[in-house]
């Protein structure tokens, strides 16, 4: 590398340097952005995951009792409930993922247990009983949760179809995606994680997807019967070799079940996982390289090529969302004032919500004392972000 020390090619090279840091697009400096405050719909301390259609948010959770039992509550925007239904067939099921397909119909993905047994015995007619004993008569025997199931509901909470689904060895439902090819299953054991096809109401095919060191956290089944997982990974996946200490990683199974395609984003020495995605492969994760951490925001074209890119400093843990006009939003914990927003000051354990455009710029920010440890989000054109925190707080965005 020869280096030529004169004025000009110094200023070149800040020049350069400029543009890589003012912006995820290499635009220009972002204009000041107000946050804005969100709005507490409701309280639900019982819903363990939430999906948004476009005319209601829907919550699930697991209920104990005689039976495991399901329920599955509608609630419109203003945080009013409208109706509730219980999935409750006499045997355990519970549920641990939810999607919305693209005709507006609800699935709810979990486990099942087969048919319950009962002991059998056999009364012995005028056996004496001179101390009055009552016999007990004997319990159900509880049947294993072996089956992967899914429940599909329509809009107005109305159960269309029930599959039951039986694998080789016992997995738990990580994630579930539908559209008018099939349904695609996140499967997960402590092996590691595979894919389940789903295709005519049957098991088509399970793609085993590397070892425990792979751990993916994100489905989406595209028009043409192909999937995409989104997560991280420590070892060799698809011929690609571990770069990082982790990498994050993009794969994409083919619609036979093969593995088509296979990114890492990595640094070296440094930690990174893709935890949330959308259907657009909107991408948000987090980078740990020393004592740094990271929340890094991508967006990645149908190939996983990089359109724009950008990383705030954080606590670590985010989400993604669409949103409409190709708009696409980030909630995360920032650790300062993310560059461009104004009227706010980060605090231990509240999070923010970043609206960006199709090219990466900044366009909204969101924030509520109650937006503390988010775990769900979803959008719809009515009600704009909804969140889902692990206090059960419920709130969307205003304006």
């Amino acid at each position: 590398m020869i280096v030529r020390k004169n004025s000009l090619n110094k200023s070149f090279l800040a020049a350069i340097a400029l543009a890589v840091v003012i912006g995820p697009a290499g635009q220009a400096a972002p204009k000041a952005i107000a946050i804005k405050p969100m709005v507490q719909l409701t309280k639900d301390l019982t819903a363990e995951g939430m999906a948004v259609t476009n005319k209601a948010i829907i919550t699930y959770a697991n209920i104990v009792g005689k039976n495991s039992d399901i329920q599955l509550r509608a609630i419109d925007f203003s945080g009013v409930q409208f109706w509730s239904k219980t999935i409750d067939s006499g045997r355990d099921e519970v549920a641990t993922s939810i999607s919305v397909d693209p005709q507006g119909s609800i699935w709810l993905a979990g486990n099942s247990a087969s048919a319950t047994l009962s002991e059998t015995f056999t009364a012995i007619a005028g056996v004496l009983n001179p101390d009055s004993v009552t016999v007990e008569v004997p319990t159900e025997i509880r049947g294993d949760m072996n089956q992967i199931s899914l429940w599909q509901f329509s809009p107005l909470g109305d159960l269309l179809l029930q599959i039951d689904l039986k694998t080789t060895q016992l997995a738990l439902v990580d994630g579930i995606s539908v559209n008018t090819t099939g349904v695609s299953i996140l499967l997960s054991r402590d092996s590691g994680q595979s894919l389940a096809l789903v295709k005519g109401g049957k098991l088509d095919k399970e793609v085993k997807i590397g070892t425990s060191k792979s751990k993916f956290n994100s489905v989406f089944r595209a028009a043409d019967g192909s999937t995409s997982l989104f997560g991280s990974s420590s070892e060799t996946l698809g011929g690609k070799k571990l770069a990082g200490k982790v990498d994050g990683i993009l794969l994409k199974v083919s619609k036979v079940g093969s593995i088509a395609s296979v990114v890492r984003s990595s640094a070296a020495g440094a930690t990174r996982d893709w935890q949330s995605a959308t259907a657009t492969n909107f991408l948000t994760g987090v980078v740990k390289s020393g004592k740094k951490i990271e929340t890094a925001i991508t967006k990645f074209t149908p190939a996983f090529s990089p359109t724009w890119t950008t990383r705030y400093p954080s606590a670590g843990t985010s989400l993604a969302s669409s949103g409409s006009k190709g708009s696409t939003f980030a909630i995360f914990e920032p650790t300062s004032t993310p560059t461009g927003v104004t009227g706010w000051k980060p605090k231990k354990g509240q999070s923010v919500v970043l609206q960006f455009d199709s090219k990466g710029a900044l366009i909204g920010a969101f924030t509520d004392l109650l937006l503390s440890a988010p775990f769900a989000m979803g959008f719809s054109a009515e009600s704009g972000i909804v969140v889902l925190t692990s206090s059960g707080d419920i709130l969307r965005t205003s304006g």
